[in-house]
């Protein structure tokens, strides 16, 4: 005998949620933990998930937010050094927000990593400080790793992006066969969001939510009609993606989440990147996700709970299912539109946008853009699967940012009542202050001169620099006068270092070594 429990529903005209709890032979143990794991999935479904989406990142979404820094908010006076601008930047911002925990990395054009952590990576069975080590969800920034594998898999010849997918996959209910690669990624194909336009999966994951999806059973029974025809018009869809991974699979011949791997994650060198929970991260630690269920404001340990997340994360599969650190993400966003994974052809392709609507938000084959200070070009993704994260390179600087956050809670300018910043005002906030970072000035810096000697002064192909120093393992960091990191070179158990400025136009600099800082004239 089983046993059963109805739940009010107020979505689809409140038809009422008959949900399976346990069966006669059940232990008293584990009846009351079932009963607590499907009570805490329904909660999710019936009101976090009825005022959003599961898994929606669409870069129209995200437009507005990156546009200006957070209202109220200043960041603090730049310190001596462009690390400890960040730390101060990100410390200030994170101490004004309840949202329990952020994590950030930053891929500076010298190639080092600036990181930071804030909060709690758990609070049940007891409280864990949040790290830099800890994964969490990238939500839909899958999407450019499963098209930028697609892409490779086309640079090889084994299909174009105008075959049309019913030549390799299918036939699936309200799928055209006619559908084209390049439709699919970018969101034109007119495919119903079997996610979020289909309340149906949601509810089906919280009467079950240890249940591991897969790609037939989402695609034969939760894709309902489409929204236009392919081609026509353009609407962000999670099907795309879902698809995106059945096509890899049948040009493979191998599971999708393997030839990612095989394709990026190990050629890059992301050793916290993870196809979660078909893969597991082993002993890295996998932060908790804190989620408002009962639309009150605040937060529960959900994995603390008790609840599974595999469910989940398993429906979202290769539209958002990813896991990683925001260095894994930084690193990524600058091999792939840094131009060191694609053909330069395949990579203009990439970065097509096939929105155009005017709202300064673009889209092309799995990469999204957003309006930024400066009107920097920038690509990447944002993601949404109650993990938050955004990942952006920016060509002009070389240079990528990432951010995420533990806690499904966001700021809406528009309503009093939002937390005060979440992780898109820390992302704009470290970015402002990267653009703004200015070292002390020249004027400063040739007081110090005596300690820091350049020669000769002016210089052409190169500089020499004595200085003042440890035995090794510091950088020299040459900066333009607004500031800006422009070169870097380690120094390693030498006290006369020779500097390269061929690459450098003529004009003035600031080189600094040791804490040390001397004014340089490139001829």
């Amino acid at each position: 005998m089983s046993f059963y429990f109805i739940i009010p529903n107020n979505r689809n005209g409140g038809f009422p949620l008959l949900c399976h709890i346990f069966s006669q032979n059940t232990s008293t143990s584990d009846m009351k933990k079932q009963f607590a794991l499907h009570l805490l999935a329904l909660l999710l479904v019936t009101t976090a998930f009825s005022q959003k989406n599961i898994l929606t990142e669409s870069p129209k979404a995200l437009a507005d937010r990156l546009r200006e820094l957070p209202q109220g908010f200043t960041p603090p006076t730049s310190a001596a050094t462009l690390p400890e601008t960040l730390d101060a930047v990100f410390d200030s911002i994170t101490a004004l927000t309840p949202i329990k925990g952020f994590n950030a990395a930053m891929l500076l054009p010298d190639g080092i990593y600036w990181k930071r952590a804030s909060g709690l990576a758990e609070e049940l069975p007891t409280a864990v400080p949040l790290t830099t080590e800890h994964l969490m969800g990238m939500g839909s920034i899958s999407k450019p790793f499963v098209a930028t594998t697609l892409l490779l898999l086309v640079e090889e010849g084994q299909c174009a992006l105008d075959d049309s997918i019913g030549q390799y996959i299918g036939p699936y209910p309200n799928v055209a066969g006619s559908i084209t690669i390049r439709q699919l990624l970018s969101h034109r194909s007119g495919l119903n969001d079997y996610l979020n336009e289909n309340p149906a999966s949601s509810e089906a994951w919280g009467n079950d939510p240890a249940h591991r999806w897969t790609f037939d059973e989402i695609l034969n029974g939760y894709v309902l009609a489409p929204n236009f025809a392919p081609g026509t018009a353009w609407s962000y869809s999670n099907t795309n993606y879902l698809l995106a991974g059945v096509l890899i699979e049948a040009l493979t011949g191998q599971p999708w989440y393997q030839v990612v791997r095989q394709k990026l994650i190990e050629p890059i060198g992301l050793t916290h990147t993870f196809v979660y929970p078909f893969e597991t991260p082993g002993s890295q630690p996998f932060s908790h996700v804190f989620a408002d269920l009962l639309g009150n404001g605040g937060v529960v340990d959900v994995q603390g709970f008790g609840f599974p997340d595999e469910g989940l994360f398993s429906l979202a599969t290769s539209a958002g299912c990813l896991i990683t650190t925001p260095e894994d993400l930084a690193r990524f966003t600058e091999r792939v539109f840094g131009g060191h994974l694609l053909q330069p052809a395949t990579l203009l392709e990439m970065e097509t946008d096939y929105v155009q609507d005017g709202s300064g938000a673009l889209y092309g084959l799995g990469a999204a853009a957003f309006p930024a200070p400066e009107n920097l070009e920038n690509w990447g993704h944002n993601g949404d699967l109650i993990y938050k994260s955004i990942a952006l390179y920016f060509p002009s600087e070389n240079m990528s940012l990432a951010v995420q956050q533990n806690d499904d809670r966001s700021h809406d300018p528009t309503d009093p009542s939002s937390v005060a910043y979440d992780g898109n005002d820390v992302f704009l906030a470290l970015l402002v202050a990267y653009l703004n970072y200015s070292p002390p000035s020249a004027a400063k810096e040739v007081e110090n001169e005596h300690g820091l000697m350049l020669f000769p002064n002016p210089a052409w192909e190169q500089v020499f620099v004595k200085y003042r120093g440890s035995s090794g393992g510091e950088f020299a960091y040459i900066y333009n006068l607004q500031g800006r990191l422009i070169a870097s070179q380690r120094i390693e158990n030498q006290k006369l270092v020779g500097l390269d400025l061929s690459s450098l136009p003529t004009g003035g600099y600031i080189v600094r070594l040791g804490g040390q800082s001397a004014f340089l004239t490139k001829e």
